[in-house]
């Protein structure tokens, strides 16, 4: 199993837009990690508004500060900046930009997770994301913004995550179950910054990521091979504790 570290920590202040790199993060409510993804756009049938059904969503680029509590956009060339008190003008940002109304939404009580089943971190091995990309010829950055995993862990080899579905582990002193390998959506087929697609990605990727994963990974756990990064939970017993780069994973 190597000897694992936490090596980066991201969180992603609004759901389907640009990560912020921390040094360590505290555990909040259900798990998640502060700060992730407490905001997130709805459409006037509260129906969540992300990069899966909007690909132009991956044309702006975004920076929350959350101790100035203010908004950073940029698109185009051009520069928006928004206070937290300000959400009706995000509101109207937003709803110009993709031609219908949009509201932004906060839920700090554990944010808005894609799988509420696994609301703790995605967790990934740096050595996978490299693996990955060089399947595609892709630098291990673009690897990283397509897969968009909270926590990357050094010192194991490539798809290390796949081995701890259904185990509990630390990471410093956070206990941390391991639930699934995420199903990947559309979002990782596309170019982070442009949207555009990848020609023949998801069949080039289950081929590879078939081939590849260890031949002692139990393989009930695909019903798919379009799964990459650990769907994790945290308990309650957890929260408010803290994770922080260089803490070592223990079993």
């Amino acid at each position: 199993m190597g000897s694992p570290y936490l090596f980066r920590i991201f969180i992603y202040p609004i759901k389907s837009l640009d990560p912020i790199e921390v040094e360590s993060v505290k555990i909040s409510e259900k798990g998640a990690l502060e700060g992730d993804r407490v905001f997130a756009l709805f459409d006037e049938e509260n129906r969540v508004v992300n990069a899966k059904r909007e690909k132009k969503l991956h044309l702006v680029r975004s920076f929350v500060d959350f101790e100035k509590e203010i908004f950073e956009f940029s698109l185009g060339g051009e520069k928006y900046t928004f206070g937290f008190d300000e959400i009706e003008r995000v509101n109207e940002f937003f709803s110009e930009f993709l031609g219908y109304r949009v509201f932004m939404k906060k839920n700090e009580k554990g944010g808005f997770p894609d799988d509420t089943k696994a609301s703790g971190p995605t967790i990934v091995s740096r050595s996978t994301l490299k693996e990955v990309a060089s399947w595609f010829n892709i630098s291990e950055e673009e690897a990283r913004r397509r897969f968009r995993a909270n926590i990357e862990i050094e010192g194991v080899p490539p798809f290390w995550e796949d081995y701890l579905v259904g185990k509990k582990f630390k990471i410093g002193d956070v206990e941390i179950e391991g639930v699934n390998i995420s199903k990947r959506c559309p979002v990782p087929t596309r170019n982070p910054y442009t949207g555009e697609p990848m020609k023949n990605f998801v069949k080039i990727f289950t081929k590879k990521r078939k081939e590849k994963t260890p031949p002692d990974v139990p393989r009930e756990i695909f019903d798919t091979y379009y799964r990459l990064c650990l769907n994790t939970n945290i308990p309650e017993s957890e929260w408010g504790k803290i994770l922080r780069k260089g803490d070592k994973v223990q079993f």
